[in-house]
């Protein structure tokens, strides 16, 4: 009878990891793991970084963009615009208002463009960055001043940044077919102009100007009659002649209005600063809220470039701030500087220098950087008035 072999396995056969082994182990592994996290979190920052530099680089654009369509239409009232632009004497200008009396102080439609300085902003001047602890403001409060008698809506806005209005006549211009003198005034045009009831006109022949609203709109046969009755607010004065020939041919276009502020969603102090716009409505007074056009923005700084000399090149001698314009109708040029932040915190890594409205603020000395690390870049642009320099 055979017996089974004894199991002779060697002492150290079973052996595993020891203790300190193990623990060596997990050590390693531990800073191998910790910087994988390391450089993740880092690409994840950098790429939120680059992100945001993007962002803000198409929002200088679109803002300063947008901006710049409306101050190119700025002063555009159809084709007697190109003779204002040739006139250098004011009391020349056929610029008839035939609406009555009843519509607010700011609407000032004549002066084509206007603008108002922030108080301490003038160029060289510290600028108080906008937080989320900034609140708004009302912009009748006086912090606000212009030359000219330039009267201002009542907006909530941010403190220290620069207010502009812009009038002129939108896109959408219609041939006059017939305009008949009688009480009241009648106009006939196309009825795919887009003009629409109550809409305020610019109605021009190329030698004089109406200004004008459709009290009533019926369509028939396809044109539109534009009745410049006294139902609408704030109506025709029948007691104003038009100045526009009913034997020249002329052009009608709605009038459009813009007022480009600083202000913050909702008028609540923890959102960021955007660019905000507030339209004419058909009362003749801005609408009541205001359009949100482009996040980020924390400042608008403007300079206005004033043709002081009136020579026939039409070009700026100076560029000054709103309450410096000696007269709105020789502006011929906007010179316009944004500051935007990034939306989202957590961004920068310690100061980010940057110069904005002639101070360079680096983080040191008596302009620091904001205390927030949020991105911040300046965009600047200066937009020719196409309609006060036709002719050049």
């Amino acid at each position: 009878m055979s017996r089974l072999p004894k199991n002779n396995f060697q002492k150290g056969a079973m052996q595993g990891l020891t203790l300190v082994e193990l623990l060596i182990s997990m050590g390693i592994s531990a800073i191998i793991l910790a910087g994988s996290v390391v450089v993740y979190l880092d690409q994840l920052q950098s790429s939120r970084r680059l992100s945001a530099f993007a962002q803000l680089q198409e929002s200088g654009r679109v803002a300063l963009d947008i901006i710049e369509q409306d101050l190119r239409m700025s002063d555009y009232v159809g084709c007697i615009s190109s003779n204002i632009a040739n006139i250098d004497d004011e009391d020349e200008l056929k610029i008839n208002n035939t609406l009555l009396g009843t519509y607010p102080s700011t609407f000032q439609p004549e002066v084509g463009i206007q603008g108002w300085e922030a108080s301490s902003t003038a160029y060289g001047e510290t600028i108080t960055n906008v937080m989320t602890s900034t609140a708004l403001v009302l912009s009748d409060n006086g912090d606000w001043t212009s030359s000219g008698g330039n009267n201002l809506d009542k907006l909530n806005v941010v403190p220290n940044s620069d207010i502009i209005r812009v009038w002129g006549g939108s896109d959408a211009e219609a041939v006059v077919k017939v305009l008949t003198v009688s009480s009241p005034n009648t106009i006939t045009i196309a009825s795919d102009s887009g003009i629409e009831d109550n809409d305020i006109l610019l109605l021009s022949d190329c030698d004089s100007l109406d200004i004008v609203q459709a009290c009533d709109l019926s369509t028939s046969s396809g044109d539109d009659t534009l009745t410049l009755g006294t139902s609408c607010s704030p109506g025709n004065d029948a007691a104003k002649p038009l100045v526009t020939s009913t034997a020249q041919l002329s052009s009608v276009t709605a009038l459009k209005g813009t007022t480009y502020v600083v202000s913050k969603h909702g008028g609540l102090a923890l959102n960021p600063p955007s660019l905000f716009r507030a339209q004419l409505n058909t009362t003749g007074a801005v609408i009541g809220s205001l359009e949100e056009v482009v996040q980020g923005v924390e400042s608008m700084q403007i300079l206005y470039g004033e043709n002081t000399d009136k020579d026939n090149l039409k070009s700026a001698d100076v560029y000054v701030t709103a309450n410096n314009v000696t007269d709105w109708i020789n502006v011929v040029s906007v010179r316009i500087s944004l500051l935007l932040q990034s939306v989202d915190d957590n961004l920068a890594d310690g100061a980010l220098p940057y110069i904005f409205n002639g101070v360079t603020y680096d983080g040191q000395g008596a302009n620091p950087s904001p205390a927030d690390e949020r991105l911040r870049r300046v965009f600047s642009r200066t937009v020719s008035l196409r309609n006060r320099t036709l002719g050049t």
